[in-house]
């Protein structure tokens, strides 16, 4: 009954993997493409965790909680440079 039901989340995990894809080749906008971007590592994270649960590995949930950590950075980077016009400040500018 349980691997059924992971089966079909991971199913449509995947069904929201190509419509995220195809919303974010959409966008005009940075700030709508970023927030694309970060759904779609969401998404890919919870398609790892549900795969390492139904198979009961732990080597799948790792991957997943790393892939949201570079998920977290690459939001918080794409924000300042959207923000700021760079990632990362210059050792003068913190006057």
């Amino acid at each position: 009954m349980h691997e059924t039901f992971f089966t079909l989340a991971i199913v449509w995990m995947v069904g929201l993997l190509g419509a995220l894809v195809l919303l974010a080749s959409r966008q005009r906008s940075s700030a709508d493409m970023l927030m694309s971007v970060d759904t779609l590592g969401l998404v890919i994270c919870a398609v790892l965790a549900l795969y390492g649960a139904t198979r009961g590995e732990a080597g799948y949930l790792d991957a997943a909680l790393v892939l949201a950590l570079l998920s977290y950075v690459q939001t918080v980077a794409g924000a300042r440079f959207l923000h700021h016009g760079r990632a990362f400040h210059d050792e003068e500018d913190t006057r």
